[in-house]
C-alpha cells in the first residue's frame, strides 16, 4: 500500500541548497520529501494531498544541534558565576546525587525544550544513558556519545570495558530504535589518560563507531598541555597524580595520540593556532561550536571564520543549559555571528545565508549526515520545521533569512517533523507528556535545592 502523501505550505521556504521563495512547500510521502516547489506547481502536481498552510511562516529544514548534555537540564540556573574548575566539580558532585530516573526525567525535559525550538537532530553526549533513552522516546533523531573517564593509565582496561558493556547494550537498543545512533566520548585530555585515549580509540575504530572529544575549551587545559601547570594541574597534584606534559596543544595532543586520524567531532576549540585548525582540516574532523557556553563560561571567542575558510566541517551546538540556561540553537547561530562581528569589528562577516546553513546542512556535514538530512529536497529525510515570522518582534520580515537569523527565536516554532512523523504540533510534543515531566522536574530541583543548602550551612 502507497505512504500517505501530506502537502505542506508557507510564505517562504527556505530549501538551504538554493535561495528561499515565496508562497510555496514540501510534498511528504512516508517519511521522505518527494516534491519541493511554488504552490501552484504543487497543487497542479498533487491536486488530492491534504494541504496545512502554515501562512505568515518559514518553511525549513529541521536544525541540527551538535553538541548537548541532556541529562543536565535540572541544573539550569544552578551554576551560576563559578571558575570553571569549581563548576566542573560542582556538576559533576550534583550529577552524582542524582537517580538514573531523575536524570531521566532532566533528559526528557531537555529533549521537549529542543523539539519545541524546532530541533530535529540532537547529538547528545552523556555520563549516563538517560540522554539517549529520552532520545529514543522522543522520536527524534539523534546521535549520543556514552562517555568515558579515567585518569590513572593502569585503570584504563577496566575503564574500557566498563565502557564497552554500556556501548554494546546502548547500541542493541539503537538497532532497535532506528533514528538514534551511539558513539563513544573520551571526555577530554585533563580527565582521561593516554592510555585510555589509545584503548577507546581501538575500540571505536573495531566498532565502527563516532568519536567525540571536548577539546581546547579553556585556558587552564591550554596550561595543563602545554606547561604543566594552572587549576588541572594543582587538582592532579592534591590526588597525587603523576602528570607530564606533552608541550603541545590539546589539538596537538589529539593529532599525536592518533585520535584525529579517526575524524571525530570535537567539542568547542577555543584555544587554537592556525596549525591546529590545519590539522582539523587535513584530518577531515568536524567541529561542534557552542558560542553561548564558551563565552558565559569565560573561555573566549572561538576562531569561526577561520574554520570555515579552511573548509572545516562545522555545526552548532548548544551545550548544557547547565551552562548556557537555554537551548535554543536559533539564539546560539544569532550570538555566533554578533560576537564574531564584535572581534572582527565587521558588520559584513557571517551573513545570514552562512549562519542558517550552519543550522542546518553545516551541521548534518559535521554529522556525515547530509545525504539524508540537512535541506529541503527531493529523497532526503522529510525533517522540517514551521517557523512563525508574524510575531510583533519580527515584522516586518521582507527578507526571510536576515529574520530567521536576527529576529526569530525558539519560541516561533510552530511545528516539528522528523522523517515525516509530527513531534510538536505548536501545542504539545506529542510522544511525551509534558506536563507530567515538568512536575517531576521541580519535584527533582526542589530535592537539589535542599541538598544545596544543607551543603551551604
Amino acid at each position: 500500500m502507497a505512504s500517505v502523501r501530506e502537502m505542506y505550505l508557507a510564505d517562504w521556504v527556505v530549501p538551504v541548497t538554493r535561495p528561499p521563495f515565496q508562497r510555496g512547500g514540501i510534498v511528504v510521502e512516508g517519511e521522505r520529501i518527494v516534491a519541493v516547489g511554488h504552490e501552484a506547481e504543487l497543487r497542479a502536481q498533487f491536486p488530492d494531498v491534504p494541504v496545512r498552510d502554515f501562512g505568515e511562516a518559514a518553511l525549513l529544514p529541521g536544525l541540527v544541534n551538535t553538541h548537548g548534555h541532556l541529562e543536565l537540564t535540572v541544573l539550569r540556573g544552578v551554576l551560576e558565576d563559578l571558575p570553571f574548575v569549581t563548576w566542573l566539580a560542582t556538576l559533576t558532585r550534583l550529577r552524582e546525587g542524582l537517580s538514573a530516573d531523575e536524570l531521566r526525567e532532566s533528559a526528557r525535559a531537555g529533549i521537549i525544550e529542543a523539539i519545541r525550538s524546532g530541533q530535529t537532530t540532537i547529538v547528545d553526549v552523556g555520563a549516563t544513558s538517560a540522554g539517549f533513552e529520552a532520545l529514543c522516546e522522543s522520536g527524534a533523531r539523534g546521535l549520543f556519545f556514552q562517555e568515558v573517564f579515567g585518569l590513572r593509565p593502569e585503570e584504563a582496561e577496566e575503564s574500557l570495558r566498563s565502557l564497552a558493556q554500556r556501548v554494546e547494550a546502548l547500541r542493541a537498543s539503537s538497532e532497535a530504535m532506528g533514528r538514534v545512533r551511539v558513539g563513544i566520548s573520551p571526555h577530554a585530555p585533563y580527565t582521561v589518560s593516554a592510555a585510555l585515549f589509545r584503548q577507546a580509540l581501538d575500540y571505536a575504530r573495531a566498532n565502527a563507531l563516532p568519536l567525540c572529544v571536548h577539546i581546547a575549551e579553556s585556558q587552564a587545559e591550554v596550561d595543563l598541555l602545554r606547561y604543566g601547570r594552572g587549576d588541572f594541574a594543582r587538582i592532579y597534584e592534591r590526588r597525587g597524580l603523576t602528570w607530564r606534559a606533552p608541550r603541545v596543544s590539546p589539538v596537538r595532543y589529539l593529532h599525536d595520540l592518533g585520535v584525529l586520524a579517526a575524524r571525530p567531532l570535537l567539542v568547542h576549540v577555543v584555544h587554537g593556532d592556525a596549525e591546529d585548525i590545519a590539522l582539523i582540516a587535513q584530518s577531515d574532523s568536524a567541529i561542534a561550536h557552542c558560542p553561548k557556553s564558551n563565552a558565559k563560561l569565560g573561555h573566549g571567542i572561538a576562531p569561526l571564520p577561520e574554520w570555515l575558510r579552511a573548509g572545516i566541517r562545522v555545526g552548532l551546538g548548544t551545550d548544557s543549559v547547565a551552562s548556557t540556561n537555554t537551548c535554543d540553537l536559533l539564539e546560539e547561530a544569532r550570538f555566533a555571528v554578533l560576537v564574531q562581528r564584535a572581534r572582527w569589528a565587521s558588520p559584513t562577516l557571517l551573513r545570514a545565508e552562512t549562519m542558517i546553513g550552519l543550522l542546518t546542512l553545516g551541521g548534518a556535514r559535521a554529522l556525515r549526515l547530509e545525504a539524508h538530512i540537512g535541506s529541503l529536497e527531493p529523497g532526503k529525510e522529510a525533517d522540517f520545521v514551521a517557523l512563525a515570522l508574524s510575531g510583533a518582534h519580527v515584522q516586518p520580515a521582507d527578507d526571510p533569512m536576515t529574520a530567521i537569523l536576527f529576529s526569530t527565536r525558539g519560541s516561533d516554532v510552530r511545528f516539528v517533523a522528523v522523517g515525516g512523523r509530527v513531534l510538536f504540533d505548536g501545542s504539545f510534543v506529542t510522544t511525551l507528556d509534558e506536563e507530567r515531566v515538568r512536575a517531576r522536574l521541580r519535584e527533582i530541583r526542589a530535592r537539589l535545592r535542599a541538598l544545596l543548602s544543607r551543603a551551604s550551612a
